[in-house]
């Protein structure tokens, strides 16, 4: 029997056998398929039973649309599952379970790389942008600086009192 494998955030995977011949998907409970989530259209997309076992999807023009196999459908159009194929409802992943095994797929086509050498390089004033870490920028802290300023002048004081202290003679006799 054919099943969605919803995953759902923070739920985990939920398994939902397809026994009927025509079911709604959507967030409303009237739905055969209930996926309760806020980028689920209360009626996002219906399946139907073909006559091979496998079910067809149609979004029903879903605010958030359908993806199937990262490709978005058009609204109003029938597509044909397959085992393993990847559907997406608004923002929610599941997986369509068949029992009949999938035709082959032809790998999708290689896009053109239009990569066009430089013909001029200038190097940079500095290479702050070369580096992959991060630099640690010092903050200016006033009230640091001050209080250094203070210990110092005070060190300086204390000596200078040691110093003086040393310096006094005792009076003579």
């Amino acid at each position: 029997m054919p099943k969605f494998l919803i995953f759902l955030p923070g739920s985990g995977e939920i398994t939902h056998e397809l026994g009927e011949s025509s079911l709604t998907v959507g967030r409303a409970p009237d739905n055969g398929l209930q996926i309760e989530d806020i980028s689920v259209s209360s009626q996002h997309a219906q399946l139907t039973l073909g006559d091979d076992g496998d079910y067809v999807l149609r979004d029903l023009g879903s605010t958030n649309g359908t993806e199937l196999n990262d490709k978005e459908i058009t609204p109003e159009v029938d597509h044909k599952l397959q085992d393993g194929d990847k559907v997406r409802f608004g923002k929610i992943d599941a997986r369509y379970v068949s029992e009949n095994p999938a035709e082959a797929r032809p790998l999708p086509e290689a896009e053109e790389v239009s990569a066009v050498v430089a013909a001029t390089s200038k190097r940079p004033a500095d290479f702050a942008n070369a580096s992959p870490f991060q630099k640690k920028k010092k903050k200016k802290d006033p009230i640091g600086l001050v209080l250094i300023i203070l210990t110092v002048v005070a060190v300086l004081a204390f000596g200078g009192v040691v110093a003086f202290i040393y310096g006094i003679q005792a009076p003579s006799l």
